[in-house]
């Protein structure tokens, strides 16, 4: 159940990815680890031709626990030759689930903005639900979006139709 977990809270993040799809041979990573070897930057380099050229670079915060409470996403400016803050994802965990909060970097007041979506990953006694929010300003209030359960035998279900349609 927990790598199902991890598996949806990573999925989730591509919601804040690219907007074109690339595959996975456009892209070249480089990790920095702590002691405790967990990822503390993460550097993405986009393949040219045969140079690789600065493209995004992820930096991230544990709690005691050595959970994730937030990644933070910087993006390359060409002309500053510097990496620009992007957006921050902030965790939060409680012993029904995880709380993901997605916020933009305000270049003006130089901080991150209030955030504007929202997404929730409750435990679930046959598996996990999702459910997406977004900030309502005139409401001042979540509203949700979409909401989606995953259970443990989701698979089964997809085994069964495929078989059925084969005529098995």
């Amino acid at each position: 159940m927990k790598t199902l977990v991890m598996t949806l809270i990573f999925a989730a993040n591509s919601f804040t990815g690219m907007a074109t799809p690339m595959t996975s041979n456009d892209f070249a990573y480089n990790y920095e680890v702590d002691d405790r070897n967990q990822v503390t930057s993460e550097t993405v380099y986009k393949a040219d031709g045969q140079y690789l050229k600065r493209h995004l670079k992820y930096d991230y915060t544990y709690d005691e626990a050595g959970r994730v409470v937030k990644k933070e996403a910087f993006k390359w400016d060409e002309i500053e030759q510097a990496y620009n803050r992007y957006y921050c994802l902030a965790y939060g965990y409680d012993a029904d689930g995880v709380e993901l909060e997605y916020a933009l970097w305000n270049e003006q007041e130089e901080s991150y903005s209030a955030a504007k979506q929202r997404a929730v990953y409750d435990f679930t006694y046959d598996g996990l639900n999702f459910q997406a929010y977004a900030w309502d300003d005139s409401r001042n209030e979540w509203q949700l979006q979409s909401e989606h359960a995953v259970t443990d035998d989701a698979n089964l279900l997809a085994q069964t139709d495929a078989a059925s349609r084969s005529g098995k």
